[in-house]
């Protein structure tokens, strides 16, 4: 019974028809074409497979598909790629800027960060103190060797920074008195230089001005970044006569001393510099007399 309906189905998809086109007038006949359900059928599904395979095409190879709702031109994904690697450059310049005024701020305020290497030697030493006490002689003698390297390479490293800053011609920044002397152990990162009010404070090096601000300790306070990764800042300024962002040359007026801040106690400058962010001795380098 049901290999009857099936049967007829088929019986019907094979049956042919013929499509006739003849003149109304004279019925004459023009055009004659035998056709059976199934090839209809699969003619009208080629074709639909035939118009889908043109659209796909135009839409994925042709300009075309920037008019279709969620398609997105070319231009504005290069646009889009250019503008997430200039976010990314952005975004480094500033971490770098940032770091960059964060130790500048330090460096303000006498706050010395310890570098990874005297932390790493701090930590050394802390180990070699919780050695048991029946440990052998030949890890005492290899802990003892590997101090002593580390010394040696930290004393390379001041050597080194010495000669880059005489390297470079320093100009006094003012001449007079040294009243107070640099003193690390004490937290005096600085010089200070008494000399006549009103006179002017000259830049120690060519450099540009990346600090230019006041504060209620240190008063008029102006910093210069030189070449070598030095950098000179003057304090207590009666009047500040450069900006941030300006270059100034050796010897180049920047401020005129003053005795301006909380931390002072008559006309005076407070002198420093700071080479690889590390305070040295500005009278090393420099005769203020």
């Amino acid at each position: 019974m049901s290999n009857k309906p099936r049967k007829k189905l088929i019986h019907k998809l094979k049956s042919k028809f013929k499509l006739v086109i003849i003149n109304d007038s004279t019925f004459e006949e023009k055009f004659s074409l035998s056709l059976t359900p199934m090839n209809v059928f699969v003619a009208f599904s080629s074709f639909l497979v035939f118009f889908a395979s043109i659209i796909i095409t135009l839409i994925v190879f042709t300009p075309i598909r920037e008019y279709i709702p969620g398609y997105t031109d070319t231009r504005t994904i290069q646009l889009a790629k250019l503008a997430n690697l200039r976010v990314d450059s952005l975004e480094k310049a500033l971490i770098d800027k940032e770091l960059y005024y964060k130790n500048l701020l330090n460096i303000m305020h006498d706050r010395i960060q310890y570098s990874d290497t005297a932390m790493m030697k701090q930590g050394d030493k802390r180990t070699s103190e919780n050695l048991p006490g029946n440990a052998g002689k030949l890890e005492q003698q290899l802990q003892k060797e590997f101090e002593h390297a580390e010394d040696n390479f930290a004393l390379e490293q001041l050597n080194e920074m010495s000669a880059a800053v005489n390297a470079v011609h320093l100009y006094a920044p003012v001449k007079g008195v040294v009243s107070e002397t640099y003193n690390a152990t004490e937290g005096h990162y600085a010089v200070d230089v008494v000399t006549k009010q009103n006179e002017p404070v000259k830049a120690i090096s060519d450099g540009l001005v990346v600090l230019s601000t006041w504060s209620p300790e240190t008063g008029n306070t102006l910093a210069i970044q030189h070449k070598n990764n030095l950098l000179s800042i003057y304090k207590h300024n009666a009047v500040l006569l450069k900006k941030v962002g300006m270059f100034v040359n050796a010897g180049e007026p920047v401020a005129v001393v003053g005795n301006t801040g909380e931390l002072t106690t008559g006309p005076h400058l407070h002198f420093e510099i700071w080479d690889n962010g590390q305070p040295t001795n500005p009278e090393e380098y420099i005769n203020f007399n």
